[in-house]
């Protein structure tokens, strides 16, 4: 059965839209599964052969769906993103896993720490210790983000002029607009084989973020070395 959520989270509905413009938009292209059940990895490296045959299940082949832009572009007009998906469901309405890499700032933590203050009981997301140099959290509907702070590299031009007016409210990599400073990663799915238990789906969230964020930090130079966890974090539930 698929895993769904019936409460609307705040930092999940934050990227639902950007992950949907990346669908329409047609910044994917297929790239077919070998002559295994499932690929050998996928998504950067984020999941493993073995996480995506227990996501998938016995029988079943996947099929990666990856967007256009990679995580070590910072001047990209789409956000990173990527899927895997049962190799013949044309319609792509149960992804195996999927994620997705977004620009974030402060006034992102600052709307999830009010809105956690307001009391979000039962939906309030468990903590995820990623490091020093990042935040993490599990949401009840299986979800999982991770929010890495990476600043340019030294010597790399500016995207704009931070100290322009319009530099607060323009989208990032839009003329006249100043780089967010946070990558938000968000991993989701579908519960996909009933034989996986929830708990270890979770996990396979919690390790995907982790290696997306070491990816990240890698593919873009950051210049604050953000300082990341040397395994991951055991998803609660």
């Amino acid at each position: 059965m698929a895993e769904r959520s019936h409460r609307r989270v705040l930092p999940v509905a934050l990227g639902t839209a950007v992950l949907a413009a990346g669908l329409g938009g047609g910044f994917w292209w297929w790239r077919s599964a070998q002559a295994v059940e499932v690929p050998q990895a996928a998504c950067w490296n984020a999941f493993t052969h073995e996480d995506l045959a227990a996501l998938s299940g016995a029988g079943h082949q996947a099929v990666v769906w990856e967007g256009s832009e990679q995580l070590g572009a910072r001047d990209a007009q789409a956000d990173p993103v990527c899927a895997v998906d049962w190799e013949g469901d044309d319609a792509r309405t149960h992804w195996v896993a999927k994620i997705e890499v977004a620009h974030a700032d402060e006034r992102f933590l600052r709307a999830k720490t009010d809105a956690e203050a307001s009391g979000w009981e039962p939906d309030r997301p468990a903590q995820l210790e990623f490091g020093a140099g990042a935040q993490g959290w599990l949401f009840h509907d299986g979800t999982v983000q991770l929010m890495v702070r990476c600043d340019p590299p030294a010597g790399a031009p500016p995207a704009s002029s931070a100290t322009a007016p319009a530099a607060a409210t323009a989208p990032a990599g839009k003329p006249g607009s100043a780089p967010l400073p946070y990558r938000k990663i968000t991993i989701t799915g579908d519960r996909g084989s009933a034989q996986t238990p929830a708990a270890r789906v979770h996990q396979i969230r919690v390790d995907a973020a982790l290696r997306t964020a070491r990816e990240l930090v890698r593919a873009q130079g950051c210049a604050n070395d953000p300082r990341l966890a040397g395994q991951s974090p055991t998803a609660p539930f």
